[in-house]
């Protein structure tokens, strides 16, 4: 945004900004997409009088938050997709957690640990097929913002 005041022209630089510079007042720029990081941008402002002035700025670009949690899978002792777990991405992997419930809210399973993933047991033993409830907490990676999220894995034998 551009707050300068009293200003006649205007040139702007976007480092890795599409564009990468621009003569106009205010300008849209698009940064690689995905791509988290640390970008320059500079804006040089001259007044009618010929007075210059520079403003430096380093935008950060902070990694978006992407969840996907299957809601099926078919923990029946064949090779093919034997334990469910969510993959991630943009949180604090030390802040997090994941509990699942059968229909009565009781948890059958939590864990702190993103990498693990529940194997449709409960204290030892087989769940029976259904639909169960999740649900994580966790944190922003960069600005420690808090998140739920919740969902259902239908538990296939």
């Amino acid at each position: 945004t551009n707050y300068s005041f009293n200003g006649y022209t205007y040139q702007w630089f976007f480092e890795d900004g599409m564009p990468s510079q621009s003569t106009q007042t205010n300008v849209q720029v698009l940064f690689p997409d995905g791509v988290e990081g640390r970008y320059d941008i500079r804006l040089i402002t001259t007044s009618e009088l010929g007075c210059v002035d520079t403003m430096d700025h380093e935008l950060i670009v902070y990694p978006e938050v992407l969840i996907y949690a299957p809601n099926a899978f078919t923990p029946d002792g064949d090779e093919h997709n034997q334990t469910w777990r969510v993959f991630m991405e943009g949180i604090d992997v030390y802040d997090f957690e994941l509990l699942i419930f059968n229909r009565w809210g009781e948890v059958v399973w939590e864990s702190r640990d993103i990498e693990i993933g529940w194997d449709g047991t409960y204290n030892g033993e087989l769940v029976p097929s259904d639909s169960y409830t999740w649900i994580i907490r966790t944190k922003n990676l960069m600005n420690d913002a808090k998140y739920t999220y919740d969902g259902h894995i239908n538990l296939l034998r």
